[in-house]
C-alpha cells in the first residue's frame, strides 16, 4: 500500500465528482461498510480482490485469465500518487493455482516539488487454494508473491524503494449463513525497511442482478503506527467477460501523512469468460 493536505489536494484533483468528494469522511466509510454488512434481505457472498485491498482465495479455473486495467489515485497531507495504469494479468493453473504478475506506472505530485513519473514495482505471485474452492463453507489459500524493482531512474526519482520484498499472505473465506466473511493475513519482509504485518476483512452484497457492493477494513502494522483503511466499492457485470470496478477508500487511523483519500476505477476482463465452479462442472482432467 502506498502511502499522502487533504483538502487542498481535492481542491486541485482532476476527477469532475471532487465537490462532492470533499464532504467525504471517515464516517461515510464506515457507514458504507455497515451497510454492506447489514443488507439481510440478501445473502452475502465474500469476495475480495480488485477494487479491495484484501484479497481473496479465489482462482481464474483452469485455462483461465483474469486481467485487471485500472486507475488510481491517492491524495496525503502533501503529496498525490497515480497509478495510470496497473495491469494485473492472472492465469489459472487448473482449479487451484493461478500465476500472477502485475506493475503499476506511476505519477507523483509534492507541495513545492516538480511531478514526476514512471515505472512502479513489479510483483510477481503463485496462489494455492489448498482447501474449498468458490461458493462452498470453506476456502483457504495461501499467496506468495515477490516485489521488486525494474527501473533505476524511479528509484532516484523516489517513486519506489531500492530493493525488493517477499510477502507471504494466507486468504480464509468462512461462512456463517448468510453471511460469509473474506479474511486476509500476512507479513512483508522488505530489503529496504523493516518488515510488516497487513491483514483485511471483506465482505459483499449481491443487491441487483449484476451488482454487487463491497466493503473492507485493511489494516497495516510495522514500527510506525498501524494503518487502517476504510474501503466501499462497487463491481458491475457487463457481460460474462467485462466487470467494471469502483472504489473509494479514507484512513480512519494511522501516521500524521496517511491516506486522506483513494479512489479506484478499474476494469476485469475475463477470458474466454468466467469459469463456472458449480458441480455440474467437474474438474478438468
Amino acid at each position: 500500500m502506498s502511502g499522502y493536505d487533504g483538502e487542498r489536494a481535492l481542491r486541485t484533483h482532476p476527477f469532475p465528482f471532487g465537490s462532492w468528494m470533499r464532504r467525504l469522511s471517515a464516517a461515510t466509510f464506515s457507514s458504507i461498510l455497515a451497510l454492506v454488512l447489514t443488507l439481510g434481505s440478501r445473502p452475502l457472498f465474500a469476495q475480495g480482490g480488485p477494487p479491495l485491498l484484501t484479497d481473496d482465495p479465489d482462482t481464474p479455473g483452469p485455462r483461465h485469465w483474469e486481467i485487471n486495467l485500472s486507475l488510481f489515485r491517492e491524495w496525503s497531507r502533501h503529496s498525490r500518487l497515480s497509478e495510470i495504469p496497473r495491469l494485473d494479468v492472472n492465469y489459472g493453473v487448473g482449479r487451484r493455482l493461478q500465476l500472477k504478475i502485475e506493475a503499476p506506472y506511476l505519477a507523483k505530485e509534492e507541495d513545492g516539488a516538480h511531478a514526476v513519473n514512471g515505472a512502479g514495482d513489479m510483483v510477481a505471485g503463485v496462489k494455492w487454494r489448498f482447501l474449498g474452492q468458490e461458493g462452498q463453507h470453506v476456502a483457504w489459500s495461501v499467496y506468495p508473491q515477490v516485489e521488486f524493482s525494474t527501473a533505476h531512474a524511479s528509484v532516484a526519482k523516489g517513486l519506489v524503494e531500492d530493493g525488493h520484498a517477499l510477502l507471504l499472505p494466507t486468504e480464509l473465506t468462512l461462512e456463517v449463513h448468510p453471511i460469509e466473511l473474506g479474511l486476509e493475513v500476512g507479513r512483508n519482509f522488505s530489503s529496504g525497511h523493516p518488515d510488516e504485518w497487513f491483514y483485511g476483512v471483506a465482505t459483499e452484497a449481491n443487491v441487483a442482478r449484476r451488482l454487487e457492493l463491497l466493503g473492507e477494513l485493511h489494516g497495516e502494522k510495522g514500527d510506525e503506527a498501524t494503518e487502517l483503511i476504510v474501503n466501499g466499492a462497487a463491481r458491475y457485470q457487463a457481460t460474462s467477460r467485462l466487470t467494471v470496478m469502483l472504489a473509494v477508500g479514507h484512513a480512519v487511523r494511522g501516521s500524521p501523512d496517511r491516506p486522506r483519500l483513494l479512489v479506484y476505477a478499474g476494469l476485469q476482463v475475463n477470458a474466454p469468460d468466467r469459469f463456472d465452479f458449480s458441480p455440474r462442472h467437474p474438474p478438468a482432467r
